[in-house]
């Protein structure tokens, strides 16, 4: 009935990897925060900050204040992997990002 913990790793690596680079690529072209006034890491720090501001608050809720409210289901190895699998899909997608926007842009 419920997959593997490891399902929900490769859930998270997936889901935070295309998010930060649509970010990425996205703010990359839109010219946010200006290449004039900002150094690189700025650059590449804003979508990294807003990526794991859309990925971590959930599952870090049902991992410490929420966690009566949370699936019966849902265990504490699941949370913790897919939280793993979120940040490495974080930095996988920020150097998948930057890829992508060199070669558009």
């Amino acid at each position: 009935m419920h997959g593997h913990p490891t399902d929900k790793l490769v859930a998270g690596a997936i889901m935070g990897a295309i998010l930060t680079a649509l970010l990425v690529v996205l703010l990359v072209w839109l010219d946010f925060p200006s290449d004039r006034h900002y150094s690189a890491v700025v650059r590449l720090a804003v979508p990294a900050l807003i990526s794991a501001c859309l990925l971590f608050p959930r599952p870090l809720l049902h991992r410490t204040v929420l966690r009566e409210r949370r699936d019966a289901g849902m265990l504490d190895e699941d949370l913790n992997l897919l939280l793993v699998g979120r940040a490495l899909g974080l930095i996988g997608g920020l150097i998948f990002g930057i890829s992508l926007a060199s070669e558009i842009l």
